[in-house]
């Protein structure tokens, strides 16, 4: 089983084009969903802590809203897209006319819904171009979502990979509106099982 640990550099560019083809794919599928154009951060793929992503976002007690998903077949593992408080109401502001939310505390179903959808969208964008460059089927859970501080929201979604490595391999970019600056942090984290997969499939195993 390939070590998250020991990845080559070779390796690790390889997967930065991995996620710099699943995340161009998703920009564009959020590009056309809020009918605006999209830049994209340059996908970064490292290998961190499990408790050093919260810090990504402003540090684990900065409030964020979770939208996380589990990644099943061949190649399985979580995708969790995080994004700041300002962001989700500022997409919310934009995707539900005349909607005036302060506090993400107090969305209703709709508002909620309307979270879940954006995370099904960039989900299955991104996983859609990875299944066409690995040619492996991919399929996702329904997205669950969750507004907490990062840290607790890293606690609940990916608690359950700590017992396989205390490291992790994070495929990670940002999604930037340049009238909002809306960011959106996008993260693929495969089992260590199916890493091994994926740089069989991507030719650098």
């Amino acid at each position: 089983m390939q070590n998250v640990a020991n990845l080559t550099k070779t390796q690790l560019d390889a997967l930065r084009e991995v996620g710099n083809i699943g995340s161009g794919n998703a920009a564009s599928a959020l590009a056309q969903f809020l009918n605006r154009k999209i830049d994209m951060a340059v996908p970064n793929a490292t290998i961190l802590d499990f408790k050093a992503i919260p810090e990504l976002v402003g540090g684990p007690d900065k409030v964020v809203m979770g939208v996380f998903l589990r990644v099943m077949g061949e190649i399985s593992g979580r995708f969790l897209l995080l994004i700041p408080e300002k962001t989700a109401i500022k997409l919310l502001r934009t995707l539900i006319p005349g909607c005036q939310l302060e506090n993400p505390f107090k969305m209703n179903e709709l508002e909620s819904s309307c979270m879940r959808e954006v995370g099904n969208i960039l989900a299955g964008a991104f996983l859609n171009a990875l299944s066409i460059l690995t040619q492996t089927p991919m399929l996702n859970s329904l997205p669950s979502m969750t507004f907490d501080m990062a840290g607790a929201i890293l606690d609940t979604v990916i608690a359950d990979m700590t017992a396989v490595s205390d490291k992790v391999l994070m495929i990670e970019t940002s999604f930037i509106e340049s009238e909002e600056d809306l960011r959106i942090h996008i993260f693929m984290l495969p089992s260590p099982v199916s890493l091994e997969r994926l740089l069989q499939k991507i030719g650098v195993a």
